[in-house]
């Protein structure tokens, strides 16, 4: 029995280990590259990152979320999806929609928009953006995105955008903690399986009187059934000096004495046994008559001066 509960620890520890590495794939804008963790959600803004292109153009970008400045006419369905934009003469130009999973090129995170509005030369396309997020531990805040290149030129047919973010959020990081349901229950098993071994090992020590690495506990040699003994035997202990302080307190068996039933008080039935003698031990001894007359008894005839009288 112990044996099946050890392994079904062992197997939430496993199952909680690897809950927490899939939620925190799961997350927005987080990804794993082999042992290195990205995680850009710290470049989440209340205001747009604003980039001025050579040309004097303004390009308004926001990360895992949709920009917050007004858009003007951008031509697209859903406004509240566009994750960034450029100001035109006719309008507002889309890059691209808010896309929160990331992608790593050359250990650098990725990000890709798409769907953004249609392109000035060419209806059936739409523009898109890549951003490319670099690792610069030089810069202390969040720094800001740079426009690479825009295709096709001239600027105004521009659809087509590449950004350049050096950040020191885009370094490798650790995952944050992710608590779900079974990582608690992870957590517990793990809990459960050090108290096991520990319990185990006090267990094999105190009362099986194991030494070294026999002290660890084993399926065959600790269990539900040891357990309660191991407490059923603590307890007994403990019954038993207080009851020797009770019985011997005030002084060993100088505190006894013989009540008028027969009995002695402040001794058990055992001691009182090998005092007491066998059964009706004490009355025989009492009932007992004298072998031997007493010397003051007379003769008869013999009066109180030993005068003998006819």
């Amino acid at each position: 029995m112990a044996g099946t509960w050890t392994l079904c620890i062992l197997f939430l520890c496993i199952l909680g280990f690897f809950a927490s590495t899939i939620s925190a794939e799961d997350n927005p804008c987080t990804v794993w590259a082999g042992d290195k963790f990205y995680d850009l959600t710290a470049l989440k803004s209340d205001k747009d990152y604003v980039v001025l292109s050579p040309e004097g153009r303004h390009y308004y970008i926001n990360v895992c979320q949709a920009t917050k400045t007004d858009l003007w006419n951008p031509k697209v369905d859903d406004e509240g999806s566009i994750a960034g934009f450029t100001r035109r003469d006719h309008g507002d130009v889309a890059l691209g929609r808010v896309n929160t999973t990331l992608t790593v090129r050359d250990g650098d995170p990725t990000m890709t928009l798409t769907n953004g509005s249609p392109c000035p030369t060419q209806d059936q396309m739409h523009a898109a953006t890549v951003i490319r997020f670099r690792c610069d531990t030089s810069i202390t805040d969040n720094g800001k995105p740079m426009l690479i290149a825009q295709l096709p030129p001239p600027a105004d047919d521009s659809c087509f955008f590449t950004f350049e973010w050096r950040t020191h959020v885009a370094c490798p990081t650790q995952p944050k903690g992710s608590w779900g349901v079974l990582t608690v229950l992870a957590t517990i098993a793990g809990i459960l399986l050090l108290a096991y071994i520990v319990i185990g090992s006090f267990y094999n020590y105190s009362v099986l009187g194991l030494r070294g690495l026999d002290i660890l506990p084993r399926y065959s040699l600790f269990s539900l059934q040891d357990t309660i003994n191991f407490c059923k035997i603590c307890m007994e202990r403990i019954k038993s000096r207080s009851s020797d302080n009770m019985h011997f307190g005030n002084g060993g068996m100088g505190g006894w004495r013989r009540p008028g039933n027969g009995g002695y008080r402040g001794l058990d039935e055992e001691q009182t046994g090998m005092l007491s003698g066998p059964p009706g031990f004490l009355d025989e001894e009492e009932d007992e008559e004298p072998e031997h007359p007493a010397e003051n008894e007379r003769h008869a005839g013999m009066d109180s001066n030993g005068v003998i009288r006819l």
